[in-house]
């Protein structure tokens, strides 16, 4: 991967015990890769699920574009009566969220799994 792509790959299973729908993001998250993000986020909200994963384990790099889309995320996901969980952030991008008092607002999942908690 060149330095400042971004790939998102949308994981998700069929059934009753199906997992949330997981996004599998890697790379920045900056002002030039947020709308693939958001195009991503949007494609899986739009199935008609409310609760979604977003892995952020291989994100090495966060920016305020990035925190919109994933607040806009969020609030879409609230409205449907569901959840945002961020799985695995990195530390700086942990810190990202700390800094701008997103962890209370996001779910934060240390694993990475798209499970739902419970």
């Amino acid at each position: 991967m060149v330095e400042g792509e971004l790939s998102v790959t949308i994981e998700s299973e069929e059934g009753e015990r199906a997992r949330w729908p997981l996004l599998l993001v890697a790379g920045e998250i900056d002002i030039q890769t947020s709308p693939l993000l958001q195009e991503q986020l949007t494609k899986v909200l739009e199935t008609g699920v409310s609760s979604v994963s977003v892995d952020l384990s291989d994100v090495s790099f966060l920016d305020s574009t990035g925190l919109s889309v994933l607040i806009a995320g969020l609030k879409r996901c609230q409205e449907a009566g569901g959840e945002l969980h961020l799985v695995a952030p990195r530390p700086n991008v942990l810190r990202v969220l700390e800094i701008t008092g997103l962890t209370e607002s996001f779910h934060l999942k240390p694993g990475g799994t798209g499970e739902p908690p419970g």
